[in-house]
C-alpha cells in the first residue's frame, strides 16, 4: 500500500496597476502561503479575502518573492487581517524600506510593509499542511530574489 500523497492546489491572482500576479498555495489540509500579494485596492482585498474563505483556507505564511512595489502591495493588508509578516530575502530588505519613495515616484498610494518576520536562505523549507517548498536563491531580477520550488510535485 502507498502512503498517500499531499498535492497542493494553487490559486492566482492578477492585481493592481502592473498586472502582478499573487498565489495563494493551499495543502489538503487548508494550510496556505500567500505569495506576493499584490493587492492595491478594497476590491483586490477582498478577492483575496473571499478566495480564501470560499476554499476553506487558513494562511499561515505570507512570503515574498522579492521587494518590488507590485509584489508587496498587499503586504500590509494580509498582515493585518491575517497577523502574519512577510519573509524575504534578506538582500531585499533595502527595497522593501524604500517602498513608500518608489510608490510615491510611481504615483501608487501603498500602505508600508510590516517588518519581515523572517528571513529566507537558499535550501530553507516552507512547510504548510504536509507541503514543503524550497527556498531558491535566483539574484537578478532583484538582489534577494527567491524561488519556491515543490520536489514532490515538480
Amino acid at each position: 500500500m502507498s502512503a498517500e500523497r499531499k498535492t497542493s492546489r494553487i490559486h492566482c491572482l492578477t492585481v493592481n496597476p502592473f498586472q502582478e500576479n499573487t498565489y495563494v498555495v493551499a495543502a489538503p489540509n487548508g494550510e496556505c502561503v500567500i505569495l506576493d500579494p499584490g493587492c492595491y485596492d478594497a476590491r483586490e482585498e477582498k478577492a483575496l479575502e473571499s478566495l480564501i474563505e470560499r476554499e476553506s483556507l487558513r494562511p499561515v505564511r505570507l512570503l515574498n518573492t522579492h521587494a518590488h512595489l507590485d509584489h508587496i502591495l498587499g503586504n500590509a493588508f494580509v498582515g493585518r487581517r491575517w497577523n502574519l509578516r512577510p519573509e524575504l530575502h534578506p538582500d531585499d530588505l533595502a527595497l522593501l524600506k524604500a517602498a513608500p519613495v518608489y510608490s510615491e515616484a510611481w504615483g501608487i498610494r501603498l500602505e508600508p510593509s510590516p517588518e519581515p518576520g523572517n528571513f529566507l536562505a537558499e535550501g530553507d523549507q516552507v512547510v504548510f499542511g504536509g507541503i514543503t517548498l524550497r527556498v531558491l536563491f535566483t539574484p537578478g531580477h532583484c538582489p534577494g530574489h527567491v524561488v519556491f520550488y515543490n520536489a514532490v510535485e515538480g
